[in-house]
C-alpha cells in the first residue's frame, strides 16, 4: 500500500510547486505554454528514445500487452463512438475523451507503484511505449488532419505521423535497440539529461493550470466527465482483469499488474497534448484532476483483491 501513496504523494507535491509558482507570478504569464512546448517538442521525445533504446524489445511486446493495450483500445474506441456518434459532440472532443480513458498516468505514478506495489519497474515499459507508439500516434494524426482542415493526399496523415517528435523519438529508440547499436554517452548523457524533464514538466505545467483556482466543472461537462471516470476507473481496469485473467491465464503479480496499470489516471500528458492543439484544455484538466483524485481508492481496491 506504501508505493501507492508514495506515488500519488510525488506528484502532488511538484504539482503544487507549479500552483504555487503560477500564483506567485515568478514565471510570467506564458510560463504553462512555454513548459507544454518543451515537454511536447523536446523532453518527451528524448525520454523516449533513451528508455526505449535500452529495453529488450521483446519484453516489450510480451502478451501482458495485449491485456493493458486491448482494455485500453477497446475504452477508447467505445467513448470515441459515444462521444461523436452518440452525443454529437466535435470529433475533436471525442478524440480527447479517447485519449483520457485509455492514456494512463504511467510515467510518473505508474513508475513509484511500479517499485512498491508491484515489486519490478519493468512492468512500466510496455504500457508506455504503447501508449505513445500507438495511442499517441493514432490521435495526433486525428488531430492535426481537423486542424489541416483537410487531406491533400492520401501520405498525409502518415507525414503527419511521421514528423511528430514523439513518434521520431520513439521509432529511433526501437532502432537502435533492435541493432544493438550502443550511442556514444556524449550524446546519450545529454538525451537523458533532457529526457528527465519530462515528467517534472508535464506536472508543473499542470500545477500551472490551476494558478486561478479550480471551480466545479460547468453543467455542459459533467455528463462528460461521470463518463470518462467511470470508464476510466471501472470499465477499464475490470476489462484489464477479464483479458488478463480468464482469457490470457495470468496469474498472481502479473496480472495485479496488468489490472493495476489499467486502474491508473488519466496522463498529465493528455492535458499537455490538449494544450498543443487548444481542444478541450478544461475538460482535460478537469479529468486529470478527478480520475487521480479518485485512482487512491481504485488502486487499493486492486491490490487488496489481486495482491
Amino acid at each position: 500500500m506504501l508505493g501507492v501513496f508514495e506515488g500519488f504523494g510525488v506528484i502532488a507535491v511538484v504539482i503544487l510547486t507549479g500552483f504555487a509558482l503560477g500564483r506567485a507570478g515568478v514565471l510570467g504569464p506564458y510560463a504553462q505554454k512555454v513548459l507544454a512546448g518543451i515537454v511536447f517538442y523536446l523532453a518527451t521525445p528524448t525520454l523516449l528514445f533513451t528508455m526505449i533504446s535500452t529495453t529488450d524489445l521483446t519484453f516489450i511486446f510480451s502478451s501482458q500487452l495485449i491485456a493493458t493495450g486491448g482494455s485500453a483500445v477497446l475504452c477508447a474506441v467505445a467513448l470515441f463512438v459515444l462521444t461523436r456518434w452518440l452525443r454529437g459532440r466535435t470529433t475533436g472532443e471525442a478524440m480527447f475523451s479517447a485519449w483520457a480513458v485509455s492514456y494512463v498516468n504511467i510515467g510518473n505514478l505508474g513508475i513509484p507503484i511500479a517499485i512498491y506495489v508491484l515489486g519490478d519497474i519493468a512492468y512500466v515499459a510496455p504500457v508506455l511505449l504503447f501508449q505513445l507508439l500507438l495511442l499517441a500516434p493514432v490521435g495526433m494524426a486525428v488531430l492535426d488532419t481537423l486542424r489541416q482542415g483537410k487531406i491533400d493526399h492520401w501520405w498525409s496523415p502518415i507525414w503527419t505521423i511521421a514528423r511528430n517528435p514523439i513518434v521520431i523519438g520513439a521509432v529511433a529508440g526501437i532502432v537502435v535497440s533492435g541493432t544493438g547499436f550502443t550511442v556514444p554517452p556524449v550524446l546519450f548523457d545529454p538525451l537523458s539529461m533532457m529526457g528527465d524533464m519530462a515528467v517534472p514538466g508535464a506536472l508543473l505545467a499542470f500545477g500551472l493550470s490551476f494558478k486561478d483556482g479550480w471551480k466545479l466543472p460547468l453543467k455542459g461537462t459533467r455528463s462528460q466527465l461521470t463518463i470518462i471516470t467511470g470508464t476510466k476507473l471501472i470499465i477499464q481496469p475490470v476489462l484489464a482483469w477479464v483479458i488478463g485473467g480468464p482469457i490470457l491465464g495470468w496469474t498472481g503479480n502479473d496480472l495485479l499488474a496488468i489490472v493495476v496499470t489499467s486502474a491508473l489516471p488519466t496522463a498529465q500528458n493528455v492535458y499537455i497534448y490538449a494544450m498543443r492543439y487548444r481542444q478541450s484544455e478544461t475538460l482535460m484538466r478537469d479529468s486529470v484532476f478527478i480520475t487521480t483524485m479518485l485512482s487512491v481508492p481504485a488502486i487499493l481496491l486492486c491490490s487488496v483483491l489481486l495482491g
